[in-house]
């Protein structure tokens, strides 16, 4: 019975097809966003338009993807932080397992926040890296966090990511974290490096954020290398005895400021 009735419907579709016709078509309504939030388990991707309305976990063990192109609309909210778990009031994603950030330089992740009333304020924390296992987010577009990436206790690969209008762009705490081809950009500060970190920064752009480009604490020993640096208010402030690439820092308010050890008395 069943093969006599596509037997029956290849027929009549040839016949429609001779005949100049075709089958109706039925149009489809706009595809609704996925929305996510909470504590996501396993593995999850993620592709299309995506709205995370609430804080989000990626516990340990647990990897979320996301595809390039996708576009995930941050609500913001300055009340989130329902439980210890989390790390900022304001919206965040939180990764504690893996994160990967597939984007590419013609095809972007974009993470943008909903627009209410305007404001110059951040819209939402950012991504946060708390010894999150071998992540990488790469050709991302990160518009108003207050901290674009804060990388804790963890090596991650940071690739060719736009960060515009944040508090900070990256905060790296501890780790060797892989920072290269970045920019970021119209903010309040670049790339601070604290907690003895030696993350790798290379080939950045870090520029006209109204405070510093890039800050390196005195028990952190990052390599720089390479990096551009202008229109900030102050280019790079390092300890004295940590070598850096003075070439690409110019146009700043103040270019190069050295951190000096006090003499004991």
């Amino acid at each position: 019975m069943l093969i006599d009735l596509i037997r029956r419907y290849l027929i009549f579709s040839i016949f429609l097809t001779c005949c100049g016709c075709s089958l109706p078509f039925v149009e489809k309504g706009p595809v609704e966003p996925i929305t996510i939030s909470g504590v996501l388990n396993g593995r999850t991707v993620l592709s299309g338009s995506v709205e995370m309305t609430g804080d989000l976990l990626i516990p340990a063990g647990s990897e979320l993807i996301n595809r390039a192109g996708t576009t995930i609309t941050v609500v913001p909210s300055e009340s989130t932080k329902i439980d210890p778990e989390y790390l900022s009031s304001q919206t965040e994603l939180l990764v504690r397992g893996r994160l990967l950030v597939e984007g590419e330089p013609d095809n972007m992740v974009n993470f943008v926040p909903r627009i209410g009333e305007p404001t110059d304020e951040p819209l939402w924390a950012g991504i946060i890296l708390d010894g999150a296992d071998n992540s990488e987010v790469r050709h991302a577009s990160l518009w108003k966090p207050d901290t674009g990436l804060l990388i804790i206790d963890t090596s991650p690969r940071v690739i060719g990511n736009w960060i515009n209008r944040a508090r900070y762009g990256i905060v790296v705490q501890g780790g060797a974290a892989k920072i290269l081809d970045n920019v970021i950009a119209d903010g309040e500060g670049g790339v601070f490096c604290w907690d003895g970190t030696t993350a790798y920064l290379k080939g950045n752009r870090i520029v006209d954020n109204e405070e510093e480009g890039i800050v390196v604490s005195r028990d952190s020993r990052p390599y720089l290398d390479r990096n551009r640096v202008s229109g900030n208010s102050i280019g790079l402030i390092v300890p004295a005895d940590l070598p850096y690439d003075p070439t690409r820092i110019a146009g700043n308010g103040q270019d190069i400021r050295l951190l000096v050890e006090k003499a004991k008395p």
